[in-house]
């Protein structure tokens, strides 16, 4: 166990010494296939495609993603990942997302988003990165005002 010590104190120098890249944020692009996949009483599920960019000079894989999403400062249901995403450098992805939501507050809410061409859609959440067997844990936020068009197939059930 001594003898263990030494190489582990040189491998933790080693690795905190070595300074990661920092990590730009990914650019939004654009938002497609908005779709409701289950409607229910309470809760409701929608599936969406959300298309990225990243300006990073490396790849990362994307394991986890989870975050509340507002539309007009107001709450409209929970965001996850579907599915794991592979990001490569330097080019466009696509984050597949399922979005659980709060049928009750989306009836609350129906009439401005109807009257409204564009609305205010924000996501609050977290993220996990890995690379290499490492991972970490960052927090996003998005913030954009959008066409009401993108958003009516799951209003319009």
């Amino acid at each position: 166990m001594k003898s263990l010590l030494p190489a582990f104190i040189i491998a933790v120098c080693f690795f905190t010494s070595c300074k990661t890249p920092d990590l730009v944020e990914p650019e939004y692009r654009d938002i497609q296939n908005v779709r409701l996949i289950e409607a229910g009483l309470l809760q409701s599920t929608a599936g969406v495609d959300l298309i990225y960019y990243n300006p990073n000079n490396y790849s990362v894989n994307l394991t986890e993603a989870r975050g509340d999403v507002y539309i007009d400062n107001k709450y409209l249901g929970h965001l996850e990942l579907a599915e794991k995403v592979s990001v490569k450098k330097k080019s466009e992805f696509i984050l597949p997302a399922i979005i659980k939501l709060d049928n009750i507050g989306i009836l609350k809410n129906q009439n401005d988003i109807y009257n409204r061409k564009e609305i205010l859609l924000r996501i609050e959440g977290m993220a996990v990165l890995s690379k290499s067997g490492f991972t970490r844990e960052l927090p996003f936020k998005y913030e954009k005002t959008e066409s009401t068009d993108k958003l009516r197939s799951i209003f319009s059930r």
